[in-house]
Parts: structure tokens; C-alpha cells; sequence
């Protein structure tokens, strides 16, 4: 995960939709910013009291107005950058579209159903122990697993909270997106016949 794309843009200053967790060069502290797709550069946020912003919780709980621009434009290289959202494990859905769930009940790897396609939504959990960065390297975990797999998704991050949501409704919870990269330990997954191990 690297970056995490609001779902709605700032009234006041600058457009902010792709927001970029970090840590600057020569500092230990987190920071979160606006990342540039085209020239890759990071421009700091803070609040208007000049508070820098630490944490996309504060962004998603404040919302865009309560920030400005708190520094100049710099390169992302000269960042270490961070996954946008961490502290709180992820919540995901799995076999989620037909293709994958045909094609995973017939890997070998699927103990959790006997059909392809289940008949209420599987739910499970990541530990957010388990996210790295864009570029971090993912460690294969020798000795644990042989069969490490991957499979690109689509990061859904909720902002407001409800119940009993109508499909009508549902978006206007949905606070931003990301992409993320959603690594398994296939025969762990297996083997413990529920996903947590298996996908943190």
C-alpha cells in the first residue's frame, strides 16, 4: 500500500485526493502529505495551527478543510514511505468475484467451502503487523510456507460509520481507496481452514 486516494476533494487550498503516509529524511516522526502522481514530489500537510498531520485517522476524522500546506514540495525519494493506513487490522472479503472463486475452490487450498461460489459473504482479518509500504520488500517467510501467493485488490477505507446500510447509501460511508497487494501462505490457509495465519 502506498497511497490513499479520498473520495471527495477539499472546498479550500489545494485539491487533496492522493494522500501519502511517511517518515522525512533525518526525522523519526510519521507525517502525512499530498503525493503528486505526475512528478512524485510530497507536499507536508499540517493543520492550520501549523501542527503537523501524523496520522490518515486525523485526516479522515477532521476532514480536508482543517488542513493547509505545511512545507515546500520535495521528492518522495528523499521519504521513507509508510502504509496510509495502520494500527487497525483490515477487515476483507474473500471470493469476492466469481473467476477467483472458481478458480481457488478448485487450487487445492480451499478448505472452507465445498462449492465455488459461497452463500454469504466471507469475512476475515488481516493483522496490520503485516502491511509494508510500496517498495518494501515482503518477506516469504522460508520455512513457514511454500506457497506464498498475491492478488491485487482494491482497499475500500470507511470514514463514517452506520448500520443497516442501504446499497443506495453505502458510498456515502466510504471515505477513500487504496490498492493493495493482499499476500497469502496458501497450504497455511488451508491447513488452519480459516484465513487469519494465512494472511497476515
Amino acid at each position: 500500500m502506498s497511497t490513499a486516494s479520498a473520495n471527495g476533494v477539499a472546498s479550500a487550498g489545494p485539491t487533496l485526493t492522493n494522500y501519502v503516509a511517511y517518515i522525512p529524511e533525518g526525522s523519526k516522526q510519521p507525517r502525512i502529505g499530498h503525493l503528486d502522481l505526475e512528478t512524485h514530489a510530497i507536499t507536508p500537510l499540517s493543520y492550520v495551527s501549523g501542527t503537523p498531520v501524523r496520522s490518515l485517522y486525523e485526516v479522515i476524522e477532521a476532514g480536508d478543510d482543517a488542513f493547509i500546506q505545511g512545507g515546500e514540495p520535495f521528492p518522495r525519494s528523499k521519504a521513507q514511505l509508510l502504509p496510509p493506513i495502520y494500527g487497525r487490522d483490515i477487515l476483507a472479503v474473500g471470493k469476492n468475484y466469481a473467476a477467483h472463486a472458481k478458480e481457488f475452490n478448485a487450487s487445492g487450498y480451499d478448505s472452507s467451502d465445498k462449492v465455488d461460489m459461497p452463500t454469504h459473504p466471507v469475512i476475515f482479518t488481516k493483522r496490520w503487523t503485516s502491511a509494508v509500504a510500496d517498495g518494501d520488500e515482503i518477506f516469504p517467510h522460508p520455512g513457514f510456507t511454500e506457497s506464498l501467493d498475491y492478488e491485487g485488490e482494491i482497499g475500500v477505507i470507511v470514514g463514517k460509520p452506520g448500520f443497516k446500510i442501504s446499497q443506495a447509501d453505502a458510498l456515502d460511508h466510504v471515505w477513500g481507496f487504496t490498492i493493495i497487494n493482499d499476500v497469502t501462505a496458501r497450504e497455511r490457509q488451508r491447513d488452519h481452514k480459516q484465513f487469519y495465519i494465512g494472511k497476515s
